[in-house]
């Protein structure tokens, strides 16, 4: 853990100093937010890290790297997104909320940041405002939920139940004046015992598509969950199934591009791990529904169907670990018989020694 927080201060003391010797008058603002900052690290946290570009070359601070087995992802983030997270139409609100400033180009700069997070919090105490908004994210899980009974594997119904009670937690926290400051981290305790007011069917449901081990289950308990959500917020919809869908043909292996995504999405390989050895299966659910939803995109790049979810049981939480770790070796491997460069390094000495 000690060993951990070193090289994490040494990274940020490495992405400052990049910043102020090469892209001085392209970036507005540094920023870091997550576990690093809220006290959840753990042996194998990352640094959660973006900045704000000032110009087109600042886009090329961006850099994925590993060292000592740990992911790190330095991504930009522009002004107009960052509104749109103050504005809650991403949910992506601690980026905003919860990011502490590391590095600014101005006073000017600080305080147009500053402005978008008092923004986003008068917008989570309009009544009006967070209703529309909540029931926006409550039609996003209507839409999901209308692909559940489509022939679909395991694994993807798994990843759609997934995505469904992640936007439907978004949508009673928004509903309630507030979101989730650890992020996925702490979604379902904080669903259970910070947001106030919520009925024990929606903490209930939430986790029973977590535990539910027949798919039809998962299938159940998920559309049971978007009734009850739609019921506390008093919004109705109706479910139109939605035809045609195609699954994604595997295209040329694209290993420069693969390499980039796996030093990016390292870190969920890490968290799912993590997740697994502590017994945390709500967490680890959730992380590997993000990391499926990853590889599904990255199927664009040549990246093989993994059924990650396939076989997973919260009491058996080893058979997703071992899973996810032939999906990576697998991964790994496709990289490298592609002539694909993976940016990892032994130690944070080496890491400098490479000059990125």
């Amino acid at each position: 853990m000690e060993k951990r927080k070193e090289i994490n201060d040494n990274v940020v003391k490495w992405i400052l100093n990049k910043v102020r010797t090469e892209y001085a008058n392209d970036v507005s603002l540094v920023l870091i937010y997550g576990s690093y900052v809220n006290g959840t690290a753990n042996s194998k946290s990352d640094v959660d890290c973006y900045y704000i570009p000032k110009s087109e070359n600042g886009y090329n601070l961006a850099v994925d790297f590993i060292i000592e087995g740990v992911g790190y992802d330095i991504f930009p983030i522009s002004w107009e997104s960052v509104e749109k997270i103050a504005d809650l139409l991403e949910g992506l609100s601690p980026l905003v909320g919860d990011a502490n400033i590391i590095y600014s180009n101005s006073a000017k700069d600080v305080e147009r940041f500053q402005a978008m997070q008092a923004k986003l919090k008068s917008n989570l105490l309009n009544d009006k405002y967070v209703k529309e908004i909540a029931a926006k994210r409550c039609e996003e899980a209507g839409r999901l939920c209308t692909m559940l009974n489509q022939n679909h594997s395991t694994s993807e119904v798994r990843k759609i139940a997934g995505n469904i009670i992640m936007t439907l937690a978004d949508a009673v926290a928004v509903y309630n004046h507030d979101y989730y400051h650890f992020g996925l981290k702490k979604q379902f305790e904080d669903l259970q015992n910070n947001i106030p007011n919520v009925p024990r069917n929606i903490v209930d449901g939430y986790q029973n598509v977590v535990k539910a081990i027949d798919i039809g289950d998962v299938t159940k308990y998920a559309m049971k969950l978007f009734e009850d959500v739609c019921t506390y917020l008093d919004v109705t919809f109706t479910l139109q199934e939605i035809h045609g869908h195609q699954s994604q043909t595997v295209n040329k292996v694209d290993a420069s591009w693969l390499a980039s995504l796996y030093e990016e999405i390292s870190s969920t390989f890490n968290k799912i791990y993590v997740c697994c050895e502590t017994g945390n299966y709500i967490l680890a659910f959730l992380s590997a529904v993000c990391l499926q939803r990853d590889l599904d995109d990255a199927k664009e790049a040549g990246c093989p169907t993994y059924e990650l979810l396939s076989n997973f049981n919260y009491k058996e939480l080893y058979k997703l670990s071992e899973t996810t770790q032939k999906i990576e070796r697998d991964l790994v491997q496709l990289v490298e018989d592609h002539g694909g460069h993976i940016k990892q390094y032994e130690s944070f000495e080496q890491f400098e020694l490479a000059k990125l």
